[in-house]
């Protein structure tokens, strides 16, 4: 059973690690709560081992090392400790610690790692001490050698003896060698023969006295790089009597790798001329430690690469004593001050915070003092150059293992951009409302199911409801009821033109009459566009034609009966008309005077000029008698008699919102074609895009048009025969807004260019 002295100033733990350690069998274990109680301590009674935590009030891990190591050299020493930096680490091994472990993890793996640990330091221990002693024993016997080889001459008998006793020593020694976990070596340094413990060879790999113990076969295995190195210490020891060679170096093993080797040794004989003849020492394997020590330099090194090259400014600062221990080189870009600058002086951080945020950073500071920290602020701050500048700073406390405040570790990202765009962003927001609160149309947003999410007042105004009431329930309800501009009545289901509109498929111009709960019928022209961002559906705006429509319908009205009137009227006159010539038919059969007969010609062709009048008037009337629609193309031209005529188009999936009449408008373009072309055999219809506009170009093969007559074909009363074809073609398509002008080259045919203006034509699916 070792005894094992157990400080830490951390009660429960030191409760715990006891049952732990006591739970290895072989380890009797006292605990106490500081360095001074455990000096007490150890006036009064020796222990195998010393384990101790490193941060402790009035003496630390190393203070209480360093003490110990000036009272009791030579008992192993353990650092337990949560604090891992490596200057720590490497102070401890340099004072003296046999071992070094960090706390944290799972504890049982943990205090295995202490329990193999003091195990292993208590057995060096022991194998060193026994060792030394060996090696004091070595001493005597050596000198007592030297009198037995004058003794030699007079007593054979007592030299026998001698020799016995000497190999009975060296037997312990081997023993002692073989015991201690840690690699053995004695060297005869004339000879440059050794003797190797069994650990030594399973060390790298290899079976006990599987090569020879040799200086030289030491010397090979030795990494090319470290050679140089550990011989000079080597050397060095065996010049200087006393010296010790301490050294670190690569061996390699059986299997070819390498294995860090932690080597001790000095002289411990020389010869009658002072000549060192033989050395002793041991190897240690500390790869592992390496490997831990170089994860950590690599670690090190990629988080300072990192913070280096990192845009935001990263920053370490030590509290209390408010000192920089790290702060990035992007604090030049942010602040226009160096590192140098701030190292120099922490309390540059406070100059460079805006006035207006003063008082704000005073009490963050205050709190951070006081261990009271946010997770994150943001503040302004002004640049060395006078930049004022919004950060974002993102905060990381760190504590040790008392749970003392001792850092704070911080990122601050530069936000000014940002905070700029919010700035638009809440001006655009403004005017976005002052725009949707007061344009004089009906304005909703719907989200992605259709749902009314946003309505101004002129909506609920038009709608004669509550704008709440219009959010928060919508027109979709059975008590609400949706028509259509003919009056009848639509059924809200998936298919419907009012989910159509919900949900933004680009309807435009749609006329619907809408009634509230309460009775009130609104008409309404509506347009709707789909929003395409996340969380949105549509945005539909409508103006209530409901006066409009009342002036249209009583307009309608008036038209009938004018459009009776007049239909009366034409047709009594034309009934005259013909009563009118049958007469002067009747009179020019019996007349025989020439003169008498050209006159009653004259008078008949002037009868028949009032008839083409008066169809004229008929066709005329029609023009705009009924509200403009949408028509497909195909459909009207598939429906015009060609007269054998060879008609190509391409208008397919091409609507036109025109006129009713606007399927004259190409009869009488054929028609035309075919009276006036003398050869025409073949039209075409062509579609050309000149960017925002549509042109349908109508050609034929025949004679054309001379240009001295390009204009006047689209005067009233013009051409061969009625002369009114063409002027109604224009007047149809002015309607709308559509224009139509001739440009054919004469001798090569008409060519017919009709312009039809953005957003009076779509395109559909056949």
């Amino acid at each position: 059973m070792f005894s094992v002295l157990y400080i830490d100033d951390d009660t429960p733990l030191l409760e715990i690690g006891k049952v732990f350690l006591e739970r290895s069998g072989f380890l009797h274990v006292q605990t106490v709560i500081s360095g001074k109680n455990a000096l007490e301590l150890l006036q009064k009674e020796s222990f195998d081992v010393i384990i101790s935590d490193y941060e402790m009030p009035e003496m630390d891990g190393l203070q209480l090392l360093k003490e110990v190591r000036s009272r009791y050299p030579r008992i192993p020493f353990i650092i337990f400790t949560g604090r891992g930096r490596e200057e720590v680490v490497i102070e401890a091994l340099n004072s003296g610690a046999s071992f070094y472990l960090q706390k944290g993890g799972d504890p049982t793996s943990q205090f295995a790692e202490l329990i193999h640990m003091a195990e292993k330091a208590i057995t060096h221990f022991q194998a060193t001490s026994e060792l030394e002693k060996k090696n004091e024993e070595l001493s005597s016997l050596n000198e007592e050698l030297a009198s037995i080889e004058e003794e030699l001459r007079q007593n054979l008998y007592e030299m026998n003896i001698q020799s016995k006793i000497l190999h009975e020593s060296e037997e312990r020694y081997r023993l002692v060698m073989e015991a201690t976990s840690d690699g053995i070596w004695d060297l005869d340094l004339k000879s440059k023969k050794a003797f190797f413990s069994d650990w030594y060879y399973k060390m790298i790999g290899y079976e006990p006295g599987e090569f020879e113990g040799s200086y030289d076969n030491w010397r090979t295995l030795v990494h090319p790089d470290d050679i140089s190195r550990a011989e000079s210490e080597v050397s060095y020891s065996i010049t200087h009597p006393g010296a010790e060679f301490n050294v670190e170096f690569r061996i390699k093993t059986k299997q070819g790798f390498y294995r860090w080797i932690h080597g001790r040794g000095r002289v411990v004989s020389w010869d009658s001329d002072g000549n060192a003849v033989r050395m002793v020492g041991s190897h240690i394997d500390i790869t592992d430690r390496k490997r831990i020590e170089d994860a950590l330099l690599v670690s090190e090194e990629k988080y300072r690469i990192l913070a280096d090259k990192s845009r935001d400014l990263i920053f370490l600062l030590k509290i209390p004593e408010i000192i920089y221990e790290y702060i990035s080189p992007s604090v030049k870009n942010l602040t226009g001050y160096s590192q140098d600058e701030f190292y120099q002086s922490p309390e540059l951080l406070k100059h460079c915070i805006a006035p207006s945020f003063q008082d704000f950073f005073e009490k963050a500071f205050d709190d951070l003092i006081q261990g009271n920290i946010p997770d994150e602020y943001e503040f302004q701050i002004i640049t060395k150059s006078g930049e004022i500048k919004w950060v974002n700073q993102r905060n990381t406390p760190i504590y040790d293992d008392g749970n003392r405040l001792t850092g704070l570790q911080g990122i601050v990202t530069d936000i000014t951009e940002r905070k700029m765009n919010e700035e638009i962003i809440r001006e655009a927001m403004k005017k976005y409302e002052i725009l949707f609160n007061n344009v004089p149309s009906g304005i909703v947003v719907t989200d992605e199911s259709g749902k009314i999410i946003e309505a101004n007042q002129d909506a609920a105004k038009i709608l004669q409801v509550t704008r709440d009431e219009l959010i928060t329930r919508g027109i979709t309800r059975p008590e609400w009821s949706i028509f259509s501009q003919d009056g009848t009545p639509i059924i809200n289901d998936d298919s419907s033109i009012i989910t159509n509109l919900k949900v933004g498929r680009g309807l435009s111009g749609i006329e619907l009459g809408v009634q509230n709960p309460y009775g009130h019928l609104a008409w309404i022209v509506a347009t709707s566009s789909n929003l395409n961002i996340k969380g949105y559906g549509s945005i539909i705006s409508f103006q209530d034609i409901g006066e409009q429509k009342r002036t249209s319908q009583a307009l309608s009205m008036v038209n009938k009966k004018l459009s009776l009137l007049t239909s009366i009227t034409r047709h009594d006159v034309k009934n005259s008309l013909t009563a009118l010539k049958g007469f002067l038919y009747l009179l020019s059969e019996n007349m025989k005077d020439a003169g008498d007969k050209e006159l009653v010609q004259k008078i008949t062709s002037i009868a028949g000029d009032i008839t083409r009048k008066i169809d004229f008037t008929s066709a005329y009337q029609k023009i705009g008698a009924e509200n403009p629609e949408w028509q497909n193309l195909s459909a009207i031209i598939g429906s015009i008699s060609l007269n054998g005529v060879q008609f190509s188009h391409d208008v397919s999936g091409i609507e036109i919102f025109a006129d009713q009449m606007l399927g004259i408008v190409f009869e009488n373009l054929i028609q035309n074609s075919v009276m006036h072309g003398e050869i025409v055999t073949h039209i075409d219809l062509k579609i050309v895009n000149d960017g925002q506009n549509l042109v349908l170009v109508f050609e034929d093969n025949g004679v054309g048009i001379p240009s001295s007559e390009k204009e006047m074909i689209f005067e009233r009363g013009y051409g061969k025969n009625t002369g009114f074809g063409l002027f109604l073609i224009r007047e149809i398509l002015a309607i709308t807004g559509l224009s139509i002008k001739e440009n054919g080259i004469p001798g090569k045919g008409v060519r017919f260019e009709i312009t039809v203006p953005q957003g009076v034509y779509r395109t559909i699916m056949e």
